[in-house]
C-alpha cells in the first residue's frame, strides 16, 4: 500500500474517531457546570468557579488523558476494547480466584453500561432541546414533547443501521468541537482571569474551603468525563493511535477551552447560570447552535446505542443472554448489528427516564453513578493485569493505582449519596440487568448438569452402535454438538427411538472464539471419526453472526457431501421444566423458563433452512 493511500486511510480513521468516540464526552458542556452549581447550591463567585473549573480540567487530564489514553488503551483483547473484553483479558491473566472476580466484574460493568445507555440519550437530547426556552419562553412547555419526538425518531431509525449516515458523523462533530473551542476562546478573551483555573491549586483550595459541599460537587464533576469509557470501547473499530491523537490535539483542547469559557462567562455574568452553554453564544448564533447541539446529542446517543447492540450481541454469543433476533445492518461492516428486543427495552426505559426526571439537571443526578461504577471496575481489572501479568511491585502498584482508586471511589461515593434524589433509577436498572444475566448463566449451568453425558469417545460410541444396528439410512445427517468430539443429546435421543444411523454423519460444532472476527483459513476444521462419520468445527468471532448455510456451502465445495439437498440437520432443544427440588430459586426458575421460551429458535439463530431441520425436544429439570 502506497504512503498517500495509507495517509488517506489514517485521515479517514481520525474523522471517524471524532464522529463516533467523543459524542458522549463532547456533549457534557451542555449540562456539566450548570448541574454542579445547582447540586451544591453554591453561588458562582470567583473562588467557586476557579475551583470547579480546575476540578473539571484536572479530572479530564487524570482520568481521560492519563488513565484511559496512556494506560487502558494499551490493553486490548485480540484487538477489541470495552469492559467485557477487559474482564476476559484480566481473567486470563490471573489464577482461579482472580478469574472469577474478573468475569463477575465484566458482567457488572456490562449491566452498568446498559444504565449508561438509557440515561445518556435522555440527558443529552433533553439538555439540547432545553435551549429553545432561550429563543422564546413560550416554547418551554414544548421541551418534553419535542424531546420525546427526537428520542422516538432516534430509536425508530435504528433498524436501518448507522452505516449509511456514519460518514456524516465525523464532519458534524468536527464542527461541534470547533464551535466549542471558539465559544470558549471568545469568552476567555473577555475575562482572561479564568485561566488561573489551569493551576490545580484552585481545585485543592476549593476542597479545603468548602468541606462537605466540595464532596457534593464531585458528584457533578464526573459529568465532564462521562464517555471516557467510549475511548476504550471503540478501540477495535479505530485503533489506539487515531483515538490518542484526535483526543490529545483536538478534542481535549476544545473541551478545556469550552469549560474555561463557561467559567469566564459566569465570572462577569453570574445570571447566565440558567444556561451557561447557550448564553456563551451571540444572540444571532443561538438558533444554529441549538440545531448543531441537537445533532451532536443525536450522534452521541446513536454511538452508545450502537455500542449496546454490539455488547448485547457479544453477550448472546458468550451465552450470557438468551438468543435474540439479530440483523446485520451493513454489508461492509460485519460488526454493525441491530437487536430489536434490546432497542425496544432501551426505548421504553429512556422515555421513562425523561418522564421521571423531566430536566437535564435532575437526570445528571442519576447519570454519574453508571460512569463511576464502570471507571472503578476498569481500574480494578487493569490492576489485576498489572499484578498478575505484568508482575508489578507493590510500590509501583500503589503509586500508579492509588490516585485512580481515590478518584474512582470519591466519584462513586458522591453519586451513591444521591441515591434517593435519582441515582436509584440506574441502580435499579443495573441490578435488574445483572440479575437477568446471572439467572441466565446459572440456569444454563443447571440445565447442562441435567444432560445425559456419553462418557465414551464418539468413535467408540458409533462403532458400538453399528455392531448392534449395522444397517444405515440413506442421506446425510448433521448433528449440532456444542462440544467437539462429544456425542450430542440429539443423537442419543435419535438413536434411542429410531436405532439407525444415516449413510453419512457429520457432527458440527459452532465455536465462538475470543477474537472479533475469525480468519477464513481458520474458519473450518474437518476431522474424520469413523467411516462415513466426521467432526466439523466452525469457528467464528464474537462479533460475527453464525451461519450454518456457510458450513453447508463449504462441505459441498470441498466434496464432503454430494449435495446440500440430501442433508438433514438434527437439533436438540433443551426444554427447562420446574421442579420441587430447585436448583434455582422459585422466581429465578420462573424467569429462566420465561427467557428460554422467548429465546430465538435455534434454527433461526444459526440461519438453518427450515425445511432441513429435525428438532428433538428434551425436557430438563432445573
Amino acid at each position: 500500500m502506497t504512503k498517500p493511500v495509507e495517509n488517506e486511510r489514517f485521515v479517514t480513521l481520525l474523522i471517524g474517531t471524532i464522529g463516533v468516540v467523543y459524542g458522549d464526552i463532547g456533549t457534557s458542556p451542555l449540562y456539566a457546570l450548570k448541574s454542579c452549581l445547582l447540586m451544591s447550591g453554591l453561588a458562582p463567585t470567583e473562588p467557586v468557579l476557579l475551583g470547579i473549573i480546575s476540578l473539571f480540567i484536572w479530572s479530564i487530564i487524570l482520568i481521560v488523558s492519563i488513565k484511559y489514553v496512556r494506560m487502558v488503551l494499551t490493553l486490548d483483547h485480540n484487538g477489541e476494547g470495552g469492559v467485557l473484553a477487559l474482564s476476559r483479558l484480566a481473567a486470563g491473566a490471573g489464577d482461579f480466584k482472580f478469574k472469577k472476580i474478573a468475569l463477575i466484574l465484566g458482567i457488572l460493568g456490562a449491566a452498568l453500561f446498559f444504565g449508561d445507555g438509557i440515561i445518556m440519550p435522555a440527558i443529552s437530547v433533553l439538555s439540547a432541546v432545553e435551549g429553545i426556552s432561550l429563543v422564546n419562553q413560550d416554547l418551554t412547555p414544548f421541551i418534553i414533547p419535542l424531546t420525546l419526538v427526537v428520542i422516538t425518531a432516534l430509536f425508530a431509525i435504528q433498524k436501518f443501521g448507522s452505516g449509511h449516515i456514519g460518514r456524516f458523523f465525523g464532519p458534524i462533530m468536527i464542527v461541534w468541537f470547533t464551535v466549542l473551542f471558539l465559544l470558549g476562546i471568545y469568552q476567555i478573551s473577555h475575562y482572561p482571569a479564568i485561566l488561573k483555573a489551569l493551576n490545580p491549586y484552585y481545585a485543592l483550595a476549593f476542597f479545603i474551603s468548602n468541606g462537605w459541599l466540595s464532596f457534593t460537587v464531585m458528584g457533578g464533576v464526573i459529568l465532564v468525563v462521562t464517555g471516557a469509557e467510549a475511548l476504550y470501547a471503540d478501540l477495535g473499530h479505530f485503533g489506539r493511535r487515531p483515538i490518542a491523537l484526535s483526543w490529545t490535539y483536538f478534542v481535549f483542547p476544545s473541551l478545556v477551552a469550552q469549560y474555561l469559557g463557561q467559567g469566564a462567562l459566569l465570572l462577569h455574568s453570574p445570571e447566565a447560570i440558567s444556561n451557561p452553554f447557550y448564553l456563551m453564544a451571540p444572540t444571532w448564533a443561538l438558533q444554529p447552535i441549538i440545531a448543531l447541539a441537537t445533532c451532536a446529542t443525536i450522534i452521541a446517543s446513536q454511538s452508545i446505542i450502537s455500542g449496546l447492540f454490539s455488547l448485547s450481541w457479544q453477550m448472546v454469543l458468550l451465552n450470557y443472554l438468551p438468543r435474540m433476533k439479530v440483523t446485520n445492518t451493513s454489508e461492509n461492516q460485519i460488526g454493525q448489528v441491530y437487536l430489536s428486543t434490546i432497542n425496544s427495552i432501551l426505548y421504553v426505559l429512556t422515555i421513562g427516564a425523561v418522564f421521571k426526571f423531566r430536566t437535564s439537571e435532575s437526570l445528571a443526578v442519576a447519570y454519574g453513578l453508571c460512569v463511576a461504577g464502570i471507571m472503578l471496575i476498569t481500574t480494578i481489572l487493569v490492576f489485576i493485569i498489572a499484578l498478575e501479568k505484568w508482575q508489578w511491585s507493590k510500590m509501583k502498584l500503589a503509586v500508579v493505582f492509588g490516585p485512580f482508586y481515590v478518584i474512582d471511589l470519591l466519584f462513586l461515593s458522591t453519586n451513591l449519596v444521591k441515591f434517593m434524589e435519582g441515582a436509584w433509577y440506574v441502580v435499579l436498572i443495573t441490578a435488574i440487568t445483572y440479575y437477568v444475566i446471572n439467572t441466565w448463566i446459572k440456569g444454563n449451568q443447571a440445565l447442562h448438569s441435567q444432560k445425559h453425558v456419553v462418557h465414551t469417545t464418539a468413535k467408540d460410541f458409533i462403532e458400538t452402535h453399528l455392531e448392534a444396528y449395522p444397517q444405515r439410512v440413506p442421506g446425510t445427517a448433521l448433528f449440532l454438538n456444542r462440544e467437539p468430539y462429544k456425542i450430542p443429546s440429539s443423537l442419543v435421543m435419535h438413536l434411542h427411538h429410531t436405532k439407525f444411523l444415516h449413510e453419512q454423519m457429520i457432527l458440527v460444532s459452532l465455536i465462538s472464539k475470543d477474537v472479533p472476527y475469525q480468519s477464513v483459513s481458520k474458519r473450518f476444521i474437518w476431522e474424520p471419526i469413523t467411516d462415513n462419520c466426521a467432526q466439523l468445527i466452525v469457528n467464528f468471532g464474537f462479533k460475527e453472526i453464525p451461519d450454518i448455510t456457510k458450513a453447508l456451502h463449504w462441505l459441498k465445495n470441498h466434496e464432503y457431501i454430494p449435495s446440500e439437498r440430501t442433508v438433514s440437520i438434527y437439533l436438540g432443544k433443551g426444554i427447562p421444566v420446574a421442579t420441587k427440588d430447585h436448583v434455582l430459586s422459585g422466581f429465578s426458575e420462573r424467569l429462566y423458563i420465561a427467557m428460554a421460551s422467548l429465546a430465538q429458535n435455534t434454527s433461526d439463530f444459526y440461519r438453518i433452512p427450515h425445511q432441513k431441520v429435525i428438532e428433538i425436544g428434551i425436557r430438563y429439570k432445573i
